[in-house]
């Protein structure tokens, strides 16, 4: 096997895959760098530092823009390889530029062993990990002193070099493209990239999401009965809470601008799914009770729900960012009258992607509001 490190940074080597040159101490180890067509090939046998000095000229302090390998040039590298043996980055670093080529990587070789990388919130499960020595960490301190000193002050986020992206245990986990897709899907779970996967919250298999849906249902059953007129969910995603909804009885328009999202959400049975978000609904949205659930994390305008067709108004969210949010914008105005703040799930830690990560689930917090001198 020919060992194989692809990573989207030169620097990436010696700060995260170090342990990766030592366990093959006696074999040339081959490094793909982000775009760079031909392979930088570190020799076996030589001193660790040595090798590492060989990726100094290929250290760019500058920008994280230049566009990615597509999957088939990166495929096409690998074949150029014998018998590859592939290390790279995780596609659950939240460093979003090398989770998309970590990815990308793993579909071209068909399985990869993924650095653990950056996620605060995703404990990964390794099938490695490494403890570096001393004259290892040595190393690593010293070609970041030497080689990637501008990048400890990089004004690049992604880049900045901080002192848990060099880790002293050095993790990986073994990854196939299907794993690999989940687990970047939940990491981008507030960017479209989340919907490239069916269910990437894994709403139909977690216990936890399961509890949290159902008591969100009944929680609006306390307040708005099918009688009363149809409920209208905004960013309604593929529709886990909609079909509980519509097993109550309800009339529900479920909400969704995600295209992928929204394909998914047309083919549950009873509900009439529109593409519309929330400025759209906000200026001619059908009549009802308007349901936000878990959907104002992405900075929306929090005026536009005084323009919805509706006298009463159900939010749930994690009780931080209700509190961050929503609940100071409450306090500055008077067209809502707060009606109940209720727990609809308390926080949890559970295993997601079948047992390969484990995360902690925040919570959730139902808040009710009634518009002032309106009937809910």
């Amino acid at each position: 096997m020919t060992p194989v490190v692809a990573v989207l940074h030169a620097e990436d080597i010696a700060l995260e895959f170090l342990s990766v040159l030592a366990r093959h101490a006696g074999d040339d180890v081959h490094v793909l760098a982000g775009a760079r067509a031909e392979p930088v090939v570190l020799p076996g046998g030589r001193p660790l530092a040595e090798r590492l000095d060989l990726l100094a000229p290929h250290v760019d302090p500058g920008g994280n823009t230049a566009p990615l390998p597509a999957t088939e040039t990166l495929a096409a590298r690998l074949r150029d390889v014998p018998e590859p043996e592939v290390w790279t980055h995780s596609p659950a670093d939240h460093r979003s530029r090398r989770a998309r080529f970590g990815r990308s990587v793993v579909h071209a070789a068909g399985v990869a062993a993924c650095a653990v990388g950056d996620n605060p919130h995703l404990q990964l499960i390794a099938d490695l990990a490494v403890s570096l020595d001393g004259a290892q960490a040595a190393a690593k301190l010293g070609f970041a002193a030497i080689h990637a000193a501008p990048l400890l002050n990089s004004r690049v986020a992604d880049r900045l070099v901080t002192t848990d992206r060099v880790p002293a245990v050095e993790r990986f986990v073994r990854l196939e493209p299907g794993p690999a897709d989940r687990l970047y899907a939940l990491t981008a779970s507030l960017t479209d990239d989340a919907a490239q996967v069916a269910d990437p919250w894994e709403f139909e298999s977690s216990a936890y999401e399961g509890a949290r849906l159902d008591a969100t249902a009944a929680w609006v059953a306390r307040w708005w009965v099918p009688d009363d007129g149809p409920v209208v969910e905004v960013g309604a995603c593929e529709g886990a809470l909609a079909r509980r909804l519509v097993d109550k009885g309800y009339t529900v328009y479920a909400a969704e601008p995600n295209p992928a999202f929204h394909a998914r959400l047309r083919t549950v049975p009873g509900v009439e799914a529109t593409a519309d978000g929330l400025e759209e609904l906000a200026a001619g949205g059908p009549a009802g009770a308007y349901l936000l659930s878990e959907m104002l994390y992405y900075g929306q305008d929090l005026d536009l729900l005084h323009r919805l067709p509706a006298n009463l108004l159900l939010i749930s969210l994690a009780a931080e960012r209700l509190n961050d949010t929503v609940w100071p914008w409450v306090r500055e105005q008077s067209a809502w009258t707060v009606a109940e703040r209720c727990e609809l799930a308390a926080p949890a830690l559970e295993f997601v992607c079948d047992g390969r990560a484990y995360l902690r689930k925040r919570g959730s917090r139902g808040l009710a509001l009634t518009r002032t001198g309106g009937r809910a």
